[in-house]
């Protein structure tokens, strides 16, 4: 090599080292002067906080697992950086991240990978259950979005059919247990009536999917639909629990609605908090990122809802957060709804709280992937 080229190839070098150093001390001086951030709205969760240096933990390796595990939370630019990463990952052709696919109509979409065993665990412990009731045990099984919007995936997308998935409940559910498959109801509003049935950026369905289903369930049950005297507000610039996976700055809004029944009264109370509200939104969350938590304010173990209805029954409703968006309108057509989250409430025996309550119908309210993944139907024991 020519003594030229030598002193080319050691001065890019020299270059390199000098912009690595200076991007590393950015970011080291920035982390460091920056304030920590308590909760990251990006990611919805907690972030950890400077650890405390004790003697026990530098001997025992602990500081060195909590000192990076602060310096991933609360690096400077955190979000930027996640969002640079996505659309570079984007835009070298890349359609998957963090079990979302980048799909057409700016939808993203969370992959289904069916868990056969966790599905009949779950289900045996719900069947379970509705052996010891001899009141109407009623399913609303909510097919997700990746499910109604299959035409949408990325040509080389991989996911188990959630079609199939609800077939086989279905058919495992016991006798005395009625399901309602909510994906006809879905595809026609949503394909017939061009309705949007789902978010493109959250895993939730929305207001208008959940009063759809809602006005279907009540009317297959005998009771009439919601006809109150709604008023539906909307509010902009909703990024949800899939964008926080898959943050990109090319990925469009969602508009975040919800109906309001200007002639109802309601008196919430959260009953392991012992505490009460008049209204079944708490719109604090519409001024923040993660506004779908609006609804009852978010989850909980237990909240009874008292309402004017005209209906007296007393409904139990078991649920996962696909229900939120479901409970003003069922607070709505009963007089007393009863909400169980078995995520929180690991401590009572859910068949004594029905005779404690004096119940009339239980009404599960499930989305598919939730039956696939969660571990908390052993509580219904």
């Amino acid at each position: 090599m020519k003594l030229k080229d030598k002193r080319r190839s050691r001065a890019s070098c020299i270059i390199l080292i000098i912009i690595f150093v200076a991007v590393l001390f950015f970011f080291s001086l920035g982390t460091f002067f920056s304030e920590d951030r308590s909760f990251s709205e990006m990611e919805n969760r907690t972030l950890t906080q400077k650890p405390e240096i004790t003697t026990k933990e530098v001997f025992s390796g602990d500081l060195d697992d909590d000192v990076e595990t602060y310096m991933s939370d609360q690096i400077f630019l955190k979000d930027a950086l996640m969002s640079l990463k996505t659309c570079c990952d984007y835009f070298s052709g890349k359609t998957y991240q963090n079990g979302v696919y980048f799909s057409s109509d700016g939808y993203l979409l969370q992959r289904y990978t069916e868990d056969t065993d966790n599905i009949d665990t779950n289900i045996s412990y719900i069947n379970s259950f509705a052996q010891k009731l001899e009141i109407p045990i009623d399913f609303i099984l909510a097919p997700n979005s990746i499910c109604l919007n299959a035409d949408k995936l990325p040509l080389a997308a991989s996911t188990d059919n959630q079609l199939d998935t609800i077939s086989h409940i279905d058919s495992t559910l016991a006798d005395n247990i009625t399901l309602f498959n909510a994906y006809e109801t879905l595809d026609d509003l949503q394909n017939n009536q061009g309705i949007q049935a789902y978010y493109r950026t959250d895993h939730h369905w929305t207001a208008s999917a959940a009063r759809a289903v809602c006005d279907a369930w009540l009317s297959s049950s005998g009771y009439s639909g919601t006809d109150s005297d709604y008023v539906y507000n909307s509010v902009p610039d909703f990024y949800g629990t899939l964008y926080s996976k898959a943050p990109a700055s090319f990925v469009e809004p969602d508009t975040f609605g919800y109906y309001e029944n200007t002639s109802a009264s309601y008196e919430v109370k959260y009953i392991s908090e012992n505490s009460y509200s008049y209204s079944l939104m708490d719109k604090s969350y519409l001024e923040t990122k993660d506004k779908y938590s609006a609804f009852l304010g978010g989850n909980f173990a237990q909240i009874r809802i008292n309402s004017n209805s005209d209906n007296d029954e007393k409904l139990l409703v078991l649920k996962d957060s696909y229900a939120n968006s479901m409970i003003p309108f069922l607070a709505d057509s009963f007089s007393q709804v009863y909400v169980i989250d078995l995520r929180y409430m690991h401590f009572e025996s859910v068949s004594e709280l029905v005779e404690e309550y004096d119940i009339d119908r239980v009404l599960m309210i499930y989305n598919v992937d939730f039956i696939n993944e969660d571990q908390n139907f052993v509580w219904l024991e």
